[in-house]
C-alpha cells in the first residue's frame, strides 16, 4: 500500500516553480536588464544599477508587509496582486524614456515581487516541516532561485539580442503573471491544517517572541554578516553578464550565468543534505570562503575559461549562502514569529543587496571590473568575520525571550 504523500511536498514544488520565475525574471535577469537597458537607453551602467538597487531595497522592506500579512491572512491573493503588479511594472520597463520612468517601474516591481519570493516561500516551508527535513525541503524550494537564472537568464538574453527590449520585455511581463498565478491559485495553502500538525508535529506557537528574537546579539551580528554577504553575492551576480562580454562576447557571457546557476542547483542540493549531518555555521563560514575565492576569480581573470572557473565557483556557494540564512534563523528562533523576525533581517540586508550593485558599478565607472570583483571578494571576508564572531547560537537571552 503508498504511504499517503505529505501535502507540504508540494507546496515545495509550487513554491519550486513559483521562484524560479520570480527569479528568472527578477533577481538573474538583473545582469541582462543593466546591460540591454544601457544599450538602448545611452544611461550610464552606474545610472541602472541605481534601479536594480531600488528593486532590492523596496522588496526588501515590503517584504515585512508581507510577513505581517502572512501571520493574518491568506497569502493566496496577496501573491497574485504582487505577481500582477511585477508582471505589468516589468513589461512597461522597456518603454522608458527617463531614469525617472525607469526608477519608478523598479520601485513597483520590487513591491509586487515580494509578495512571490523568499520571505513567502521560507515561510511557507518552515510552517510545514518542522524537524529534520526542513533543510531539504528549503533547499529544494529555493532551488528555484537557481533555476530561474538555467531556464530563463539565458532565454532572456537571446530573445533581446534577436528582438529588442521594446518587443519582448511586454511578453516577459505577461509570462511573469501566467506562470505564477494559476500556482499560487491551485497548489499553495498558507499552513498545514489540524491533521497535518498532528501526524508532522508542526508547532506553529513554538519559539522566541518577535521582541527577544531581534534584541538578541546573535540576530543582529547575523544580519550584518549578510549584509556584507549580499552586497558581495548580488553585485556580482548583477555586474557577472555585462563583465564577461566585455571580455568573452554575448555568447561566453550567457554561459557564464548559466554556470553560475547550475552550480547553485548542485550544490544547494547537495547543501541541504551536508547541513543536517554538521553545523550551520560551519558551513556557513565555508561557502563564504568559496564565494570570496570564486569572485576573486572573475576578478583577476583575463580569458573564457577563467571567467567561466570563477562563475562556477562563485556559483558553488550563491545558493548555500541564500538558503542558510532562513534556516539558521529558523533553527535558532523557532517557527512561532519566524516571518517577521526573517522579514526584518532580509530587510535590513536589503542594505547589501542594494548597495552591491550600485557599489561595483561606480567601481567600475572609476576603473574597471578588476576593482569591483575584489572589493566584492573582501566583503565576503569581512562576512566570515563577523558569523565567526555571532557565534553558534542565540543562547538564552534575559527577560522574555520566549514569551508571546
Amino acid at each position: 500500500m503508498l504511504t499517503r504523500i505529505y501535502y507540504g511536498w508540494f507546496v515545495v514544488l509550487g513554491l519550486f516553480l513559483i521562484l524560479t520565475v520570480s527569479s528568472g525574471f527578477g533577481f538573474y535577469n538583473m545582469s541582462v536588464y543593466i546591460n540591454v537597458l544601457a544599450a538602448r537607453t545611452g544611461f550610464a551602467i552606474a545610472e541602472i544599477s541605481v534601479a536594480v538597487s531600488l528593486f532590492f531595497v523596496v522588496g526588501g522592506v515590503a517584504g515585512i508587509a508581507v510577513a505581517w500579512l502572512l501571520e493574518r491572512y491568506d497569502i493566496r491573493w496577496v501573491m497574485v496582486g504582487g505577481a500582477a503588479l511585477a508582471g505589468a511594472s516589468l513589461g512597461a520597463s522597456g518603454q522608458v524614456t527617463s531614469l525617472w520612468e525607469l526608477y519608478g517601474l523598479y520601485l513597483l516591481f520590487g513591491i509586487g515581487n515580494s509578495s512571490v519570493s523568499i520571505v513567502t516561500s521560507t515561510t511557507l516551508v518552515t510552517r510545514w516541516f518542522p524537524g529534520k527535513n526542513r533543510s531539504v525541503a528549503l533547499s529544494v524550494a529555493s532551488t528555484g532561485l537557481s533555476m530561474g537564472g538555467v531556464l530563463l537568464t539565458p532565454l532572456s538574453a537571446r530573445l533581446f539580442n534577436e528582438f529588442g527590449v521594446e518587443l519582448v520585455m511586454p511578453w516577459i511581463g505577461m509570462a511573469f503573471v501566467l506562470l505564477i498565478v494559476p500556482i499560487v491559485v491551485g497548489v499553495l495553502k498558507p499552513r498545514p491544517d489540524a491533521t497535518s500538525i498532528s501526524s508532522s508535529g508542526v508547532d506553529l506557537d513554538s519559539g522566541w517572541s518577535y521582541r527577544g528574537a531581534i534584541r538578541s546579539r546573535f540576530f543582529g551580528l547575523l544580519t550584518a554578516a549578510y549584509v556584507f554577504c549580499m552586497c558581495a553575492q548580488v553585485g556580482g551576480i548583477a555586474h557577472l553578464y555585462n563583465r564577461v562580454e566585455g571580455l568573452a562576447g554575448f555568447a561566453i557571457a550567457a554561459n557564464a550565468v548559466q554556470v553560475l546557476t547550475l552550480m547553485s542547483i548542485v550544490f544547494r542540493i547537495i547543501g541541504g543534505l551536508l547541513v543536517m549531518q554538521f553545523s550551520i555555521r560551519t558551513f556557513t563560514l565555508m561557502n563564504l570562503v568559496g564565494q570570496a575565492l570564486g569572485l576573486a576569480v572573475v576578478a583577476g581573470a583575463d580569458g573564457a575559461a577563467g571567467l567561466l572557473l570563477g562563475a562556477g565557483l562563485f556559483g558553488a556557494s550563491v545558493g548555500n549562502l541564500l538558503m542558510l540564512h532562513p534556516l539558521w534563523l529558523a533553527e535558532a528562533f523557532g517557527i512561532k514569529a519566524y516571518a517577521r523576525i526573517f522579514s526584518l533581517s532580509n530587510a535590513i540586508t536589503v542594505l547589501g543587496v542594494a548597495g552591491g550593485p550600485v557599489l561595483l558599478g561606480i567601481l567600475y565607472d572609476y576603473q574597471d571590473y578588476r576593482l569591483s570583483y575584489y572589493t566584492a571578494a573582501l566583503m565576503s571576508l569581512a562576512a566570515w568575520v563577523t558569523v565567526f564572531i555571532a557565534g553558534r547560537s542565540p543562547g538564552e537571552e534575559p527577560g522574555e525571550a520566549m514569551a508571546p
